[in-house]
């Protein structure tokens, strides 16, 4: 499936492309070799069953890993552009709902300790949201463009194009 996106992308819109993908060089140059490293480590120092126990444990703590590296862009642009406008009201609702429930089935269910600390992890950037929440500024001249998905297109113009 092929997305198309319009080509008139406004100069928001492009410093937070810029700015995601900054943040996803970095942390993929910091999360690549720590993933490799923890393999080559538990294989030397942590006793498993089999290679295929071991290769299990790898990737899964990879997969938790990598779960953790898409969560933090949004964090990144917002600490880059210092504003919250790149994460809609509605969005960031069903963020805090979701960090809710994981918390409940993580005191709840029995779980593996890496399942655990990765809905833990989960809590941390929902924190560090929260307070960049307070600290920085919405941007209203955005279109909060999930809060109006229902409406008509012509609606969802910014601001400063219907002022004109």
């Amino acid at each position: 499936m092929r997305v198309c996106r319009d080509g008139g992308a406004d100069a928001g819109e492009r410093s937070t492309e810029r700015a995601d993908a900054e943040a996803m060089r970095y942390l993929s140059m910091l999360l690549y070799p720590l993933c490799i490293a923890g393999a080559i480590y538990s294989l030397l120092y942590v006793a498993h069953k089999s290679w295929y126990s071991w290769a299990l444990k790898s990737v899964v703590n990879g997969v938790y890993a990598f779960g953790f590296l898409f969560m933090l862009p949004q964090l990144f642009v917002n600490y880059r552009l210092r504003s919250v406008a790149a994460l809609p009201w509605r969005a960031f609702m069903y963020k805090a709902f979701n960090t809710f429930i994981d918390d409940v089935f993580a005191f709840v269910i029995t779980m593996p300790t890496a399942h655990r600390v990765a809905c833990f992890r989960d809590d941390l950037v929902f924190l560090v949201y929260l307070y960049q929440r307070w600290l920085y500024p919405v941007d209203q001249s955005r279109v909060d463009v999930a809060a109006s998905m229902d409406e008509n297109p012509e609606e969802l113009q910014p601001i400063k194009d219907k002022e004109e």
